[in-house]
């Protein structure tokens, strides 16, 4: 379907924190926890396959707002404090095209000022880490900027904690949602699952056990919540005649894990339920209704609105493509020609790429941590500020690798690195070479000498967009 073109909207990207896929009614989940996004994205274009470029906020973030991948960008680590300071990002590019631009949010992620290049407007509602409920009053921050901003030109990114943990909901709407009724001794995701996972993994905790069920019922309760929220910001979008010329943008940075490897939460593996996240644009006078099956990813977006919205970019090296091709005043749909390419760089929880091609997915970590160990390096942001990690080297020997026939096993359970060497060590050559790319082209120049490709090499990273 034809596409047209957003030239002068607005655009509202709206960001839900650690929010699957598969956890909303739009994407096949039955519980109901999105009826509000349900109904935006049956009347929007839904990405089926679309998924993040790395398994934890600040990276993923950094991905979306400057087109770049993580170590491709500089932007990696714990502490990452954002896009790399120079760099061409969302912010300073819709204000060099003359627009109003804001960020409300109610996670300190968000707060560190790499992100905030090209903003005139900042909010964060929470100075602590992991308060939940917070979700209606940042649309109600953010009505309150979109009616001051009516009558000009704006970008708007909110970025919503819930349903990241604690998996805190408000309790009157657990019940009324899901009827739920109160268990005894629940477990709480921070004070008991995440450090205690495989003790209690092995005492029956998981998929139809109580406690297990009634953890992942307040996390889908915080989508509920914060469903509700989002029909807030449409409410008023409607109420100040803005649908007609404002682009609307839901997505997630990441998903969640739920024992599917073995462990929960994000921002520890970079399997299928870490990464697969929604994706939906909305301006019904612009964009048809409809689905795409294609595989994107986060990488693609900025680019993707650039093109859309006809705003020029000075630097046009972007890591993703375009989704959308112009013909005369419409656009089309093409799929990405790149591979996927996620990553995953925390010096103290671990450093994996993963990249797929076709119906293959590899994962490669140079740093990697079993479930069984990864309490044990738990801790806040103070402690690894007061002692930063060390990512002087962000490549070096691999010491853990997988491979999976995503068409075979969707779910990613079977390993086939030992029984397909051929098929893994092609997909190894694609992050050689673009570890090669990283280090020559990137932002990151780090202490390692630059590499000197070869024209074969050079050849290759063609072949596969990167040249």
């Amino acid at each position: 379907k034809q596409i047209g073109e957003l030239k002068d909207y607005n655009l509202v990207y709206i960001m839900i924190d650690s929010l699957r896929a598969d956890h909303l009614g739009c994407y096949g989940y039955k519980r109901n926890t999105s009826p509000f996004i349900d109904t935006i994205a049956a009347s929007g274009l839904q990405f089926d396959q679309a998924y993040s470029n790395s398994s934890y906020t600040r990276e993923s973030v950094s991905v979306l707002f400057s087109g770049r991948l993580p170590s491709s960008g500089g932007n990696y680590g714990w502490l990452c404090t954002g896009p790399r300071k120079g760099t061409q990002t969302i912010g300073t590019l819709f204000k060099q095209a003359g627009y109003q631009t804001a960020i409300i949010s109610n996670s300190i992620q968000m707060k560190p000022v790499g992100f905030h290049a090209g903003i005139d407007h900042f909010e964060c509602l929470s100075s602590k880490w992991g308060v939940s409920r917070t979700g209606p009053e940042l649309s109600r921050r953010a009505a309150k900027f979109m009616k001051k901003n009516r009558d000009k030109r704006f970008f708007l990114y909110l970025h919503f904690l819930d349903p990241h943990g604690p998996y805190d909901p408000p309790p009157p709407l657990l019940k009324q949602r899901f009827n739920k009724q109160s268990i005894p001794n629940p477990l709480g995701i921070y004070k008991h699952v995440r450090k205690q996972c495989s003790d209690l993994v092995a005492s029956g905790f998981g998929p139809g056990e109580s406690r297990f069920e009634d953890m992942v019922l307040k996390y889908d309760t915080e989508i509920a919540h914060t469903d509700i929220a989002i029909k807030q910001i449409f409410n008023q979008l409607k109420a100040l005649n803005l649908t007609g010329k404002t682009l609307v943008i839901i997505n997630s940075d990441h998903g969640e894990e739920f024992l599917e490897h073995g462990y929960v939460e994000h921002a520890w593996t970079l399997y299928r339920e870490s990464l697969h996240v929604p994706l939906i644009f909305w301006a019904p006078d612009k964009i048809p209704a409809g689905r795409i099956l294609s595989r994107v990813s986060t990488v693609d977006l900025l680019p993707t609105i650039l093109s859309l919205m006809d705003i020029k970019s000075p630097d046009k090296r972007f890591d993703g493509e375009a989704l959308f091709s112009k013909k005369q005043s419409t656009y089309r749909f093409i799929p990405p020609k790149k591979p996927y390419i996620g990553e995953l760089i925390i010096q103290h929880r671990g450093i994996l790429r993963t990249v797929i091609k076709g119906q293959w997915k590899y994962i490669a970590a140079q740093r990697w941590l079993s479930p069984e160990t990864r309490p044990t390096v738990l801790g806040g942001f103070m402690r690894y500020r007061k002692n930063p990690e060390n990512l002087k080297n962000i490549w070096g020997p691999i010491e853990f690798e997988q491979l999976f026939d995503l068409a075979a096993d969707p779910k990613e359970q079977t390993n086939l690195v030992k029984r397909n060497r051929k098929k893994a060590f092609q997909l190894k050559g694609i992050l050689r070479l673009y570890e090669a790319y990283a280090k020559q082209f990137g932002e990151n120049k780090g202490p390692q000498p630059l590499p000197s490709l070869s024209e074969k090499d050079k050849q290759r990273l063609k072949s596969l967009g990167y040249l």
